[in-house]
């Protein structure tokens, strides 16, 4: 009898991880939208309020009220994404003619305006000193902005489709990762626009998300999640397919 049990007490343990993470989620808050949310984003800030995109606005949730707080409308279509900068004070947010803009969520005003995709963008992001705005657009580019100067420092050309995501990493900020519906993840030296590695993949490339560390990248492509050792040139190291349908987003627990 003493077997088993000590059998019965190890895979208690070794499930133990996955019930502490589960615990950690209550019962949900539902809210309601005017159309189909095209993205969400939480502040890197406490209290780490989230954005809500959908249509021609974007939303502010406050998580302590449950409620929104301050809604963004100055768009002319459909608004496709939306990133807090760092520091929670500012936010980006893209349409489908093309253009980003930033918003002081303070006050809610436009502080700067960037023209310069000719088809919509679906991914941008702010570097980790909040000086620059990279985004990616339907027309294959990636365009890496200077904030203060409201201008166009580089675009990046060598996707052959739509760039879905955009990524930074702190611990190399000088690379920046797209991912596009060419099947490619490329790392880019942002400074000269040049691509340093390109990792293909089975089907389109849908989100990316760097892991703690940095060095290693998860990929959405498909159903699939692929993990790419970023150290050894993008080397797959594993591969998991738990969905039936397209994976369209990622985000990596910061904790894990």
């Amino acid at each position: 009898d003493y077997v088993p049990a000590t059998r019965s007490l190890r895979k208690r343990a070794a499930s133990s991880s996955t019930s502490t993470f589960a615990k950690r989620f209550t019962h949900p808050v539902v809210l309601s939208l005017k159309a189909a949310p095209t993205t969400v984003d939480f502040s890197p800030a406490s209290p780490h309020d989230l954005c809500v995109a959908s249509s021609l606005q974007v939303d502010i949730f406050s998580l302590r009220s449950n409620s929104v707080y301050r809604t963004l409308t100055r768009f002319k279509d459909v608004v496709c994404c939306a990133a807090y900068r760092q520091d929670g004070k500012v936010l980006a947010a893209a349409d489908e003619v093309g253009t980003a803009q930033l918003f002081d969520l303070g006050s809610r005003a436009v502080m700067r305006t960037f023209k310069g995709h000719s088809g919509a963008v679906h991914a941008l992001r702010f570097s980790a000193d909040g000086s620059r705005l990279f985004t990616g657009g339907d027309d294959a580019t990636v365009n890496v902005w200077d904030i203060s100067g409201e201008q166009l420092l580089c675009c990046a050309k060598g996707h052959t489709d739509f760039v879905r995501t955009v990524r930074t990493s702190d611990a190399s900020p000088h690379v920046l990762i797209s991912g596009s519906y060419d099947h490619t993840v490329k790392l880019w030296d942002v400074s000269s626009a040049r691509p340093i590695m390109t990792i293909q993949h089975a089907d389109p490339v849908e989100d990316i998300a760097l892991l703690r560390g940095g060095g290693v990248l998860a990929v959405a492509n498909g159903n699939r999640i692929t993990f790419c050792d970023l150290l050894s040139g993008g080397r797959v190291l594993h591969t998991t397919a738990a969905h039936s349908k397209t994976i369209t987003t990622l985000h990596a627990d910061a904790s894990h």
